[in-house]
Order: C-alpha cells, then sequence, then structure tokens
C-alpha cells in the first residue's frame, strides 16, 4: 500500500478542476493551457528537468549539442502536457471527432489486420512516446475489440480517473499484475491487447537488450504472451504533429521458432525495441525523458546477466 501523502489529495483536487474544466474550453485553448503547464513544470521542477537533460546525455552522446537537448527537453515537457490535456478530454470524443484529429500513415490498417487475419489476436505495442492513451482508443473506436494492459498508479484516486477517461473512450483496463488468462482469454478471441513496455521496471520479469547502444532491462512480458498464444506483436505509435495526431503502424513480428523458447524471448524482445528506439530518435521531443531507461545495470556472474539497481551498484 502506498504510504499516504497529503500534497496527492491537493494534487487529485487540482486534476479534478483541470479534468471538468478542459470539457467546457475548445482544444486550441486547452493546448495553449498546457503549453503554459508544461513550460512552467520544465523550470519548476529543476530534479525532474536535471533527470530529462541527464538521460537525454545518455543516449544520444555527441550525437546533439546542449542546445538541442535543451530544446527536446522542454520540448518533452510541454508535449507530456498536451498529450494529457487530450486524455483528459476523452469524455469529447466520438467516433467522428476522432477520425478527425487523427491521421492515419498510409491510409490504412492493413499491417494490424493482416496480422488479426492468423487468427491469433495481436498484442499492439507502443512505447510512453506520442500519446498512447490516444491509440487504445482510436483502435476502439474504429471496432477492434479489446483491451489495454495497465500499470496501477500509486494513488487510487488518479488511477480511478485514469480507469474512467480510458472508460469514456471505450478502452477497457486490465492490470499487469493480475492473471494473465483475461489477456490470453482476448487473444484467444482474436483480440487486440495493447501494451507499452518501454520502461526499466526492475520488479517485472525482463532481459538486457541494447537500447541506445546501452544494455536496458526490459520487460518480456509481450513476447512471453505472444510465444504462449501463437499472437504478432505490431509495434504502433501515436505521433503528435501539428494540431492532430498521425498513427503509425508497423510490420508485425511473429512469434519466433528458435531453438529454445528463451533465445526467441530474446529475440522477440530485440525486435520490437529497436522499432521504439527508432521512433523515439525520430521523435525525441514526444518521449518520457524523465524515466531512468537504465536505472537497472549488468552484473555478469557465471556467464549470465542479472539485474541490479544503481543502489546495489554502489555498495
Amino acid at each position: 500500500m502506498a504510504k499516504y501523502k497529503p500534497y496527492r489529495f491537493l494534487l487529485y483536487l487540482g486534476l479534478e478542476f483541470l479534468r471538468h474544466l478542459v470539457l467546457v474550453l475548445p482544444r486550441r485553448v486547452n493546448h495553449a493551457l498546457a503549453a503554459s503547464i508544461g513550460f512552467s513544470a520544465y523550470w519548476v521542477l529543476p530534479k525532474e528537468r536535471a533527470k530529462t537533460l541527464r538521460h537525454l546525455k545518455e543516449a544520444f552522446g555527441e550525437e546533439k549539442s546542449k542546445d538541442e537537448f535543451l530544446k527536446i527537453g522542454q520540448g518533452a515537457f510541454v508535449h507530456l502536457a498536451k498529450s494529457a490535456i487530450d486524455v483528459l478530454s476523452f469524455p469529447k470524443l466520438n467516433r467522428k471527432r476522432i477520425e478527425k484529429l487523427v491521421r492515419l500513415e498510409g491510409g490504412t490498417t492493413e499491417r494490424l489486420d493482416r496480422a488479426l487475419a492468423r487468427g491469433k489476436g495481436v498484442i499492439a505495442l507502443t512505447g510512453h512516446l506520442g500519446n498512447w492513451e490516444l491509440l487504445a482508443s482510436y483502435f476502439r473506436f474504429l471496432g477492434y475489440p479489446g483491451c489495454l494492459v495497465g500499470r496501477k498508479i500509486y494513488y487510487g484516486p488518479f488511477d480511478e480517473v485514469l480507469v474512467t477517461l480510458r472508460r469514456s473512450a471505450l478502452v477497457t483496463t486490465v492490470y499487469r499484475d493480475e492473471s494473465p488468462r483475461q489477456i490470453l482469454t482476448e487473444l484467444r478471441q482474436n483480440h487486440v491487447v495493447g501494451m507499452s513496455a518501454d520502461q526499466d521496471i526492475d520488479s517485472l520479469e525482463g532481459t538486457f537488450v541494447l537500447f541506445f547502444g546501452k544494455p536496458s532491462w526490459t520487460p518480456i512480458g509481450p513476447a512471453k504472451i505472444a510465444l504462449a498464444s501463437g499472437a504478432a506483436i505490431v509495434p504502433a505509435f501515436m505521433i503528435h504533429e501539428g494540431d492532430h495526431y498521425r498513427l503509425f503502424i508497423e510490420e508485425p513480428i511473429v512469434p519466433m521458432d528458435c531453438d529454445s523458447k528463451e533465445e526467441a524471448i530474446k529475440l522477440m524482445t530485440e525486435a520490437w525495441s529497436q522499432v521504439v528506439e527508432r521512433y523515439i530518435r525520430l521523435f525525441p521531443n514526444q518521449w518520457v525523458w524523465m524515466h531512468n531507461r537504465w536505472k537497472t545495470k549488468v552484473e555478469f556472474k557465471s556467464g549470465l546477466m542479472q539485474p541490479r539497481s544503481l543502489e546495489e551498484v554502489a555498495l
């Protein structure tokens, strides 16, 4: 159970006020408000700003200049605020509005439909890039049945707000710490299951794969579920572009036939992680650089790689 912190209730009250405010304002006004919030947050949250710039440096090294890091970092805060405002506006959505808001790269969902034609369901895998919440809603409004696998937020009222917003946009939430049976049931029914798996969470089963050239602890859940169900993994990204979004759907990654299950899991995880990295490089100001993607370190023991936290490494 999360430790009680009084400021969380105050943040919740502010969130509730903002949630109702955005429903009565036009989107352009909401985005102007979001830009102000994001810009202000960048400067009044020095720890988050420092983490963002440090992680950008870790990822790109000498590829980009200090000025570019500053621009990308500030842009990431503004983008996150605008995406959050759009999520708070979910109760306004209907099929007509979402089709006007989202432009489909290539004009077709052919790659998704081709993966579904296998009859094994699809794991729609995205990252914390662009507007990952809107991605799930878009598929649901287009008539694709399914659900979204998410992490329960540490503070109950925050979690209830997010789950309610998803529900208003036709999205059902399945918590990732629940039994995988519901996920497997969805896939057996040839549904689309949404997952975001691009963060270093050492409590989850994972493996080290290269991400921006560095070993990165990466969840293996998507690959394991794909192998267990026969479902294809289809990377997809809802990218903010001007006053609308553009949806990119990548080629399906089908379950691999390897000498061992462990090898297949590793190769499939590497495959989707490379796609996520490619899109982050294309749209760096739309990723959550506040997150420490390289928190877990590698320790070599008897030829095996095991996770270690930064705290453990420092001891």
